[in-house]
């Protein structure tokens, strides 16, 4: 208690770089835990682009400790079971999405943008200055601060750095004071948007399979979802924009299990590309009065829906062990072994799917089931 309460006085001040999922929920964490929050997001204003986003029960915890739970699944479709099909929709094995708590659902699938909304109403109430249009890009340490410096040369000076932004975290980069090295993991990654007037979704999140080609469907509504294609190419491939859309339609062609989605496919929606590239920072997060979390620390591939729920997890923890503490040192620490084996654990275990996937070799199933078994464990 007196802890808390010293840390309330003080109201040391906290810079979060980054203004996603992970810099939200961190600013909002923060700033319940009695500290003084700006945040510097990069875009010009919140986010408008995107897919959705799978929230795994582990997340959906650390939602409810963040108070944006009920609001989350007001908004978002509930699933409880992953199934997973050949190209003509035969099931091939089914994996309850119910690992960790009865009480939540197995999953909740939301639109990305309606994510961010939610959380940055929040940090808003909470307090958070939110300054749009600053990206970080470097900083300058003294003994008593830390100022970070601005794209647009603005200078900001705070007791805390927080780097939440993202793979290519320039925090991180001068923390670590190297270029770290960005694995690409042998896949491209297509997502769309799409309504099915005709088509009803129940309680799965669907995943269909051919060679080495895998193509994911996930409900957000009843008559809506997104849509992702996985399929290899090489470091220096690039997606044209112009031909994608044909493209991508062409690959789910071959699907005939995917008739369902093919027909609704519209350019209404576009078809956004990114080659699959992960980051796994081994040396400690933290440096003086700098740290980092979420991709910036430990960005991997996408087939556990983990990236999101790990850096909502680093967030909560951050904020935590800087409560618990009386001086930053030992709370960086705190936060670096509490959460560096799990995060780094998850990361792994989800692009070793990938690595079977190209390889054709089977072992999803049990993958699945590992990191289920991580998760379980407390964090």
């Amino acid at each position: 208690m007196y802890r808390a309460e010293k840390v309330v006085i003080d109201m040391k001040h906290i810079l979060i770089a980054g203004g996603g999922i992970g810099g939200l929920s961190a600013a909002i964490s923060l700033s319940k835990a009695g500290f003084s929050v700006t945040l510097c997001e990069a875009a010009s204003e919140n986010r408008k682009t995107g897919a959705g986003i799978l929230q795994p029960q582990n997340a959906l915890a650390v939602l409810k400790e963040l108070g944006v739970f009920e609001e989350c699944c007001k908004h978002g479709f509930q699933t409880e079971w992953f199934k997973t099909f050949d190209e003509q929709g035969n099931l091939l094995f089914q994996v309850s999405e119910s690992f960790l708590d009865d009480t939540l659902p197995g999953r909740n699938n939301i639109l990305r943008k309606t994510l961010n909304d939610i959380l940055m109403k929040h940090a808003k109430a909470a307090g958070v200055n939110i300054k749009w249009g600053k990206k970080v890009v470097a900083y300058e340490e003294t003994a008593e601060s830390v100022t970070a410096v601005c794209e647009d040369g603005e200078k900001m000076k705070a007791d805390i750095l927080a780097g939440f932004d993202g793979i290519h975290s320039a925090v991180r980069d001068i923390m670590l004071q190297k270029e770290t090295e960005k694995e690409h993991l042998g896949m491209g990654a297509w997502r769309f948007y799409i309504e099915f007037p005709d088509f009803s979704f129940e309680d799965a999140t669907l995943m269909y399979k051919s060679g080495d080609t895998q193509i994911g469907v996930v409900p957000l509504a009843e008559h809506a979802g997104y849509v992702f294609v996985l399929q290899p190419c090489t470091s220096d491939y690039w997606d044209e924009e112009d031909t994608r859309f044909d493209r991508v339609k062409e690959i789910l062609s071959g699907f005939s299990g995917l008739d369902f989605v093919t027909k609704h496919m519209s350019k209404e929606h576009p078809v956004m590309f990114n080659k699959l590239e992960q980051v796994a920072v081994h040396e400690p997060w933290h440096k003086d009065r700098v740290v980092i979390g979420g991709d910036a620390a430990h960005a991997g591939a996408p087939t556990l829906a983990q990236g999101a729920a790990m850096a909502i997890e680093d967030a909560i923890v951050l904020a935590e062990e800087l409560k618990n503490h009386d001086d930053i040192k030992t709370a960086f620490h705190a936060y670096y072994e509490r959460r560096a084996p799990r995060a780094l654990k998850v990361q792994n275990l989800s692009s070793e799917i990938v690595r079977r996937g190209l390889k054709g070799e089977p072992g999803a199933e049990e993958l699945i089931g590992e990191c289920y078994a991580v998760l379980r464990e407390g964090y």
